[in-house]
């Protein structure tokens, strides 16, 4: 994945976290850059800078509980992979199409059914590679079924003092809620992630633990000054906050 990066602006993969065996950390993966317009206007019209978020089917008001089962993705993993061309270069897409495929379907959230589902995304450096290995195995192994996990190569972060970017490899994660023993695993990996100085992306965060926030946010008290000096009295808080002692 970092073999010719530098030509593009966007490199990520889709990767299929119920293969195991040979096939283990198999990927789709695709790269982007900014065409001009002259490049982009036949292909997507007059205005290629429209942002035009069509959506294409929309998903049934109401899904029934398990649908998504190991079963069923592993079934869509194997269908997506599969799918996939060997290779295919020099085509011209919309930005909602390579940036935010999932909205071409109104609701899809509702796919996961009543009990939801649950985020979870990590930043670790570039040279910590056997460590994605080892969370990608140990996710493969456990049988945890997401069928959205996206791996993407981050640039630098921002000089705010809870930016999560990083130069690195992040990943994220939809898994469906419930799913047993996905509690400890993730606090097993959030461990991972810490031991190689990464951390976890607080915006979809529901269930890091507290102790591990100064290691993944080591600027933390930079933040709290800001907070003291902003709003003493905690007017703005919300339940992030509260859990993590922000």
């Amino acid at each position: 994945m970092r073999t010719g990066d530098h030509l593009y602006d966007y490199s990520v993969a889709w990767i299929d976290l119920m293969a195991t065996g040979t096939n283990m950390g198999r990927s789709v993966l695709t790269r982007g850059r900014f065409a001009s317009a002259e490049e982009a206007a036949p292909k997507i019209g007059a205005d290629p800078y429209k942002y035009n978020a069509g959506e294409l089917v929309s998903a049934p008001p109401f899904m029934p509980a398990g649908l998504l089962n190991k079963l069923s993705i592993r079934a869509f993993n194997e269908l997506w992979f599969r799918k996939a061309p060997v290779e295919r270069r020099d085509e011209i897409q919309s930005i909602p199409t390579f940036f935010h495929p999932l909205d071409m379907v109104r609701g899809w959230n509702r796919i996961y059914g009543p009990a939801g589902f649950l985020q979870w995304q990590f930043v670790i450096p570039f040279d910590a590679t056997s460590t994605l290995s080892t969370i990608v195995e140990e996710i493969s192994q456990s049988g945890c079924t997401s069928f959205l996990a996206v791996l993407k190569s981050f640039g630098e972060g921002n000089a705010a003092p809870l930016s999560f970017p990083a130069g690195g490899w992040t990943l994220a994660l939809d898994i469906p809620a419930g799913v047993p023993g996905l509690g400890p695993l993730l606090d097993r990996l959030d461990d991972l992630v810490v031991g190689v100085g990464g951390r976890i992306y607080l915006a979809k965060d529901s269930r890091v633990r507290p102790e591990l926030l100064p290691e993944m946010y080591p600027r933390l008290d930079e933040w709290k000054a800001v907070r003291e000096r902003v709003d003493p009295n905690r007017r703005m808080m919300s339940d992030l906050a509260r859990r993590l002692g922000l």
